[in-house]
């Protein structure tokens, strides 16, 4: 029933009380393959309440171990039917060891599992023949010891052998007595008196039994030969002989001598020797007896790790007839040599095959794999030291318990400094002299991105000619990266805004033009390129560009002063028919002297424009036809065009057509032609086309009528003043236009005077002539003193003699070469020299209707009190 029961456990049972860093188990022998052991990541989880590992992984040690462990959840199971009896031979125990490897929160992690295989009585005692014989002389007393053959139980504990029995009879009995390499064995003792002529033999059944349930017997038939009696049988000096012999013993060496003596005289006494008829096959390989000596002698080397002792079983004999042997059982131990060097195990993780590899981005104390030592010495001999030879890089060796170790790393790794290792690991045992052997292991530092790009250059610089072809190749950058494979392969991309006009090979680092380059546009592109490699997560070198665009001779120069119109450029030249000079625009001519003795006098200047740069854009000018009487000369280098006259009056109303260029100094060289219109005029008729709205006056009969209306208008305006102004209408508080010129109530006041229009006169402003040479005639009159407010004639009221605006390009203000005279305040108010009021001399200058109508609405525009205080206006007294 109890058989029954343990049978239908089925599932293994853990042990309690295990070490933290083991695991027990127990699981019955004879089940099945398949049958779970234990749930290691259930177990771990109970210890600590942590969150489960993983990644479980069997350490193996060449011999292929009965189990399998889950990878995911560390499920043990058995690989095949369990034979208890074959695992384990002899001990009660039967434990079965090995480690197991598991990551928790990317941390190795090793536990060795221990898995007792328990026993179930499937085996009985067994003898090793169904029959055996032995010989007694008839003379044998009560007590003569027969020693008899073993039986044997595989099975362990209860499950083993315990007792014999022998079936019933007068003359003989059984005894167990201790074996001397342990059990028991059994012994036939004579008990009665033996008579060869009533009885020859005896068979007796000798039956061995354990104490399972239900408990299992063996049995063998026991022959009992009674013979004759001889006086005397040998005797062994010592019935129970040991001996020692060293595992590393030739073959041939002497094991003991046995001595037995027998008093008998003649073949009677004479002894030989021989190996009992139960002596195991096994003992008669490795020993042999002298039949005369007794010499016990080796026959086989010997193998300690493989067993530990023998029990040589040894009989004497006399040669005479009728002899009864005596037997012996010689135990011969086997002294351990240090003849194992230790051995080295190692398991990867993961498993990769026969070396290991390692990121070289691993923090110290990673783990790589589990080291194993072992050695089949036992004692000292047995006992292994493992360390890291010099020069095997940062490696290190933690012990984690017993003769298990960790490799791990030591120290930084760099893939770019040394791609792989070749750690050395050396086992020395503590035998005399020691042992030790070395094992050579090859660990790869894997690549991770830990390199970002790098630029041959941090600056690339280049020059391309404008008008470049696009597609056009600039230069080349190159990046490297140490990294390998994905980590390591560089593209290339442009970042920057600057970098429009260009693309870059993502692959080469080729930059190339998209369209075709413009000097004028942009002289110079700055942009920045990167390089990014593809490693997770990527990373980025940068480098900066310069690209000078160089100057192309690829714009002709453009006339821009005088702007031709229609093609043709028009120069209108005032001449001064009092003095036959030509009279110059302001400003013409720079700093130059409007009169150049040998050139003659200044026309105008000739403006071009070049587009182009240095010399490209440098200009000549030259008068290219129409110039046939050398009238005139052009500076090259300024284009200040002369006239080659003393006098010009006689050129007045003449039109000259010439044809000017202007040309670079490129290679080769661009120019420009314009046909230009040089006209000769009176300086006076210039000066009346030029004055403020002389294009556009109004007729006489016009100008009549506005003047009566704004006389009108104007002496209304003065009435309604003067009614304002009365003495009475002071005293009722009413405005009085004349406290506006005081700052202050109690100011004194003056008479005041009404102003009339009579009163009003117009005073002319002499500009355009020059200083009379000295001692040729009166100097010229003085013109009345003017203020910064003298060109706003009226305040309110737009003067018309300086506009805001006006052709950009018509002449100014003429004035005569070697005038000296300050600008017009009215073209430094404005900035254009051409809006200046041109007014003629007082004798010849006449009050017109025209002006007193301009002088009668502007009064009325502003509205304002005319007095002796108005800068423009001058106040007859009578």
């Amino acid at each position: 029933m109890l058989l029954l029961l343990l049978l239908a456990l089925g599932a293994a049972e853990p042990s309690s009380g295990a070490e933290p860093s083991s695991v027990r188990y127990r699981v019955w022998e004879e089940r099945p393959a398949g049958t779970r052991v234990g749930r290691l990541a259930d177990e771990l989880r109970q210890r600590d309440g942590r969150r489960p590992p993983g990644d479980f992984q069997l350490v193996e040690h060449g011999k292929p171990l009965p189990f399998s462990v889950g990878a995911r959840d560390g499920l043990v199971l058995t690989r095949g039917r369990l034979d208890r009896e074959a695992l384990c031979r002899g001990p009660d125990l039967c434990e079965l060891a090995f480690g197991v490897l598991f990551r928790r929160s990317g941390a190795v992690s090793f536990l060795r599992v221990r898995v007792e295989v328990l026993d179930l009585n499937d085996h009985g005692p067994a003898f090793p023949a169904a029959r055996q014989e032995v010989e007694v002389s008839e003379a044998a007393g009560p007590g003569r010891r027969i020693l008899l053959d073993r039986a044997w139980d595989p099975d362990a504990g209860p499950n083993g052998l315990h007792n014999y029995s022998l079936s019933a009879n007068r003359h003989f009995a059984l005894e167990v007595a201790a074996a001397p390499g342990g059990g028991w064995r059994p012994e036939l003792v004579v008990i009665g008196e033996l008579d060869r002529e009533l009885r020859a033999s005896y068979d007796l059944l000798l039956v061995a039994w354990d104490r399972g349930t239900p408990a299992r017997s063996g049995s063998t038939l026991v022959r009992v030969n009674v013979l004759d009696a001889n006086d005397n049988s040998p005797a062994f000096e010592d019935a129970a002989p040991t001996a020692a012999l060293a595992e590393d013993a030739e073959p041939g060496a002497a094991v003991i001598r046995l001595r037995a003596s027998d008093p008998d005289q003649g073949p009677n006494g004479e002894v030989e020797y021989r190996l009992s008829d139960r002596a195991a096959p096994e003992v008669r390989r490795l020993f042999t007896v002298d039949p005369r000596s007794g010499a016990v002698s080796l026959r086989a080397p010997l193998d300690r790790e493989a067993r530990a002792s023998y029990e040589v079983p040894v009989q004497a004999r006399d040669r005479g007839p009728d002899a009864v042997p005596t037997h012996c059982e010689l135990r011969v131990r086997v002294l351990d040599v240090n003849d194992n060097a230790p051995r080295i195990h190692v398991t990867w993780t993961p498993a990769a095959g026969p070396g290991g590899a390692v990121p070289e981005g691993a923090p110290e104390d990673t783990f790589l794999a589990l080291v194993t030592v072992s050695d089949a010495d036992s004692g000292e001999r047995g006992r292994v030291a493992l360390a890291v030879r010099p020069g095997s890089g940062p490696f290190r060796l933690l012990r984690l318990h017993g003769d298990d170790y960790a490799l791990v790393t030591g120290g930084a790794l760099d893939r770019e400094a040394a791609a792989s290792y070749n750690v050395s690991l050396q086992a020395t045992d503590h035998g005399d002299p020691p042992l030790s052997c070395v094992q050579n292991l090859a660990v790869r530092v894997l690549d991770e991105n830990d390199n970002a790009p790098l630029f041959s250059r941090s600056l690339y610089s280049a020059s391309l000619r404008e008008n470049g072809a696009a597609g056009d190749h600039v230069l080349t950058v190159v990046a490297r990266d140490a990294d390998l494979e994905l980590s390591g392969r560089v593209s290339y991309f442009l970042r920057s805004a600057g970098a429009a006009p260009f693309s870059v090979d993502p692959t080469s680092g080729a930059v190339r033009t998209r369209r075709p380059l413009d000097y004028e546009a942009c002289r110079s592109y700055s942009f920045t390129v990167e390089a990014v490699d593809g490693g997770r997560p990527a990373l980025t070198g940068t480098a900066a560009v310069v690209i000078a665009v160089r100057d192309v001779n690829d714009n002709r120069p453009v006339f821009r002063e005088p702007e031709p119109r229609g093609g043709v450029a028009s120069l209108s030249v005032p001449v001064d028919t009092d003095t036959g000079e030509i009279a110059t625009a302001p400003g013409d001519g720079g700093a130059a002297p409007p009169v150049d003795r040998r050139r003659g006098f200044l026309a105008s200047t000739l403006k071009a424009e070049d587009a182009d740069s240095g010399p490209n854009g440098r200009l000549r000018y030259l008068i290219a036809g129409g110039d046939a009487d050398g009238l005139f000369w052009l500076d090259a280098a300024s284009g200040r065009l002369f006239v080659n006259a003393t006098n010009a009056t006689a050129l007045v109303g003449r039109s000259f057509a010439l044809t000017v260029a202007a040309a670079d100094a490129g290679v080769p060289g661009l120019a420009a032609e314009a046909a230009l219109q040089v006209t000769f005029t009176d300086l006076r008729d210039h000066l009346k086309a030029s004055a403020p709205g002389a294009a556009g006056r109004p007729g006489l009969g016009a100008m009549t009528a506005a003047c009566l209306g704004a006389a009108g208008l104007l002496l209304a305006a003065v009435a309604l003043a003067t009614a304002f102004c009365r003495p009475e209408k002071r005293e009722r508080r009413a405005y009085n236009c004349r406290r506006a010129e005081s700052a202050y109530d109690r100011h004194p006041r003056r008479p005041q005077r009404n102003i009339r229009k009579a009163d009003i006169r117009l005073v002319p402003v002499i500009r355009g002539r020059r200083d009379e040479a000295p001692g040729g005639g009166a100097p010229p009159q003085a013109p009345p003193p003017m203020t910064s407010n003298e060109c706003p004639l009226y305040r309110g009221f737009p003067s018309r003699g300086c506009p805001e605006g006006g052709a950009a390009r018509h002449w100014g203000a003429p004035r005569t070469p070697g005038n000296t005279e300050p600008a017009s305040p009215c073209s430094t108010w404005s900035g254009h020299r051409e809006d200046a009021a041109l007014r003629r001399p007082d004798a010849q200058r006449r009050p017109t209707l025209g002006d007193l109508v301009r002088l009668s609405v502007a009064a009325f525009g502003d509205a304002i009190e005319l007095s002796a205080a108005s800068p423009d206006v001058q106040v007859r007294r009578p």
